[in-house]
């Protein structure tokens, strides 16, 4: 008696714990009929489905499972490809290139806010070495869109924030839409130092020349600016002169 117990100990272990997985997996494979079905009619319900239709559906579950499991598997490296790709043209300076790696890989993820933000960096690059105005204009309408997008997806991402700041003040001419986003941005990270910049100089072109001397002290008082501390001194003083008035 003995001995059958410890010849049968090992298989019926094994029985023990593979049970609750191929009970889990055949209720994974019961929600894919049902939502199979769903597909083949928004109508769909159990009712008026014939058992046939349902067996045959269970069969091809089983059958196609492993093939459409390698498939994402598969597409999901395909994903980090066209990453690497563009990030590899970025660091080379080709950003007419990493814009169309970029595109290929938001066509299977488009909801990852981190290739709106590449994006919108790269559309912009771009936009500085073209010579006709209206195509340069469209590249820069695409980055604020990419910029926007990200923002959408992830409204507290930081660079995005600051990017889209930087594409308003220095290359579509409007600092007032950078004011808001900035303000966020320094809301979550307060010694952001290059928002900090940025938002002085667009309180500056909106001729608000308290708020920007009130940064230029802030990066003052923040050891963490290190060098740059010196170079707000500088220009908080050319600010009290009038120079940039």
């Amino acid at each position: 008696m003995n001995l059958w117990r410890q010849e049968n100990v090992g298989p019926l272990m094994s029985l023990i714990i593979l049970l609750p997985l191929v009970t889990a997996c055949s209720r994974q494979n019961e929600t894919v009929v049902k939502k199979l079905l769903e597909l083949e009619s928004p109508d769909y319900t159990t009712a008026s489905t014939t058992e046939a239709r349902i067996e045959e559906l269970r069969r091809e579950v089983k059958k196609y499972k492993s093939l459409v499991e390698e498939k994402v598997k598969a597409t999901d490296k395909l994903l980090t490809y066209y990453r690497l790709l563009a990030l590899a043209y970025m660091d080379r300076g080709m950003f007419g290139p990493a814009l169309e790696a970029l595109d290929q890989a938001i066509r299977i993820a488009p909801e990852q806010p981190g290739l709106f933000l590449y994006r919108g960096i790269a559309a912009a690059r771009l936009a500085k070495g073209v010579q006709n105005l209206e195509e340069r204009a469209a590249l820069l309408s695409e980055s604020e869109r990419s910029y926007l997008r990200c923002l959408e997806l992830d409204k507290n991402y930081v660079d995005a924030m600051y990017g889209l700041s930087v594409l308003y003040v220095f290359e579509l001419g409007t600092p007032s839409k950078a004011i808001p986003l900035l303000q966020r941005l320094l809301e979550r990270q307060q010694q952001h130092v290059g928002a900090m910049f940025l938002l002085a100089r667009a309180f500056l072109s909106q001729g608000k020349i308290d708020d920007a001397i009130a940064l230029y002290d802030r990066i003052i008082s923040t050891p963490a600016a290190g060098s740059k501390r010196e170079e707000a001194r500088k220009l908080k003083e050319q600010v009290l002169q009038g120079a940039l008035r």
